[in-house]
């Protein structure tokens, strides 16, 4: 027994020492192999041609072609790939300003719902005036007060927006055309526009110039009437301080169910409007001769056709949270759903 196990030892050892060699001689031959690949890869490097990345027509794609002689090998070099900024600008490009529209002579479409809440505002010799029109008064006050709209549809996606109206305005002088210039005859003029997302303040600067701002525009949908809170600022992570506008009872401005929005009801309206963005106005469609040359050509202001239309209008009460300085709130408020805002582009022709 002692012979048969020093037998098995022996043979044990012997195995294990093959093993072993087996072992050493396929890790070297899988160095060698990538020695050998290493080589054959650097190889094929040297001779692809740059001049072998051929740009096929508008696609993006490139063809790697070999040289015919090491005589005309040249260094290799990776295609230029735009950085992650360029790539971003890109994207926002063809975000910002995207035609949505239904009509080809109205590119832009809104859809969603709204809100006017009208309000008697002072005007005071220190009180604010748009550039380019006039502001109506009637003993001292004119029309200003605030719409809130909630856009389900826009170029930029659903966003929120708040208005301040400033007032009524007369006499806007805008430019249709290098020679020809128009008086229109009576609107009314936002003071400030905010936003709820960065990408709506983007549109609407780079594509209307409208100088919009960024803001948080809540809503809460529980309430009997419709309440517009005041603007409050507020200090975001970042450290930079944005407005702050609370409505409540917002249920009351969704006149249609969601029954009746899936069933596409039928919209009235088409009513014509013209918007000066610059200056945040909406006029009525009247235009006259302009023969003054008071304003230069670079004061007149741009405009464009809107075409408004509508499923239902209401009007419901109204509460004021927090009034400015001077203001006299009516107490009421003008809903309109389902409403459709198209937007054509700036006139630069013609007569509007």
């Amino acid at each position: 027994c002692e012979h048969r196990d020093e037998h098995e030892e022996a043979w044990l050892s012997i195995e294990q020492a093959k093993f072993e060699v087996k072992l050493q001689q396929k890790t070297q031959c899988n160095a060698n192999a990538s020695k050998m690949i290493s080589l054959v890869v650097f190889a094929v490097l040297c001779i692809c041609s740059v001049e072998g990345f051929l740009h096929h027509g508008n696609t993006n794609h490139y063809t790697v072609a070999a040289t015919s002689s090491t005589s005309q090998l040249k260094a290799f070099q990776w295609p230029t790939l735009p950085s992650f900024d360029q790539l971003q600008s890109s994207a926002s490009a063809r975000t910002v300003g995207e035609r949505n529209g239904l009509d080809e002579e109205y590119p832009w479409r809104f859809e969603g719902r709204f809100i006017f809440r009208p309000s008697l505002v002072r005007i005071t010799p220190s009180s604010s005036s748009p550039p380019s029109a006039s502001l109506l008064t009637l003993f001292g006050y004119s029309l200003g007060g605030s719409v809130v709209l909630e856009y389900d549809v826009s170029p930029v996606g659903p966003y929120r927006e708040y208005v301040t109206m400033g007032g009524v305005v007369g006499l806007g002088q805008v430019s249709v055309g290098e020679t020809n210039k128009r008086f229109l005859g009576v609107g009314q003029w936002g003071t400030d526009l905010y936003v709820s997302t960065q990408v709506a303040e983007d549109v609407c600067k780079q594509v209307w110039g409208v100088p919009a701002q960024v803001a948080n525009i809540d809503f809460e949908e529980d309430g009997s009437v419709i309440q517009d809170g005041s603007g409050s600022e507020v200090v975001g992570r970042s450290g930079i301080t944005k407005k702050s506008f609370k409505l409540s009872g917002w249920d009351n401005a969704r006149v249609l169910s969601t029954e009746e929005l899936q069933q596409q009801t039928k919209r009235f309206g088409n009513i014509p409007i013209f918007w000066t963005p610059t200056i945040k106005a909406l006029w009525a469609p009247i235009s006259l001769p302009n023969f003054s040359n008071k304003v230069t050509q670079e004061e007149l202001l741009p405009v464009h056709k809107l075409r408004l239309s509508a499923s239902a209008l209401r009007l419901k009460q109204c509460k004021r949270i927090g009034k400015s300085e001077g203001e006299i709130p009516i107490g009421l408020t003008l809903v309109v759903d389902n409403v459709l805002i198209e937007i054509g582009e700036q006139v630069n022709s013609g007569s509007l």
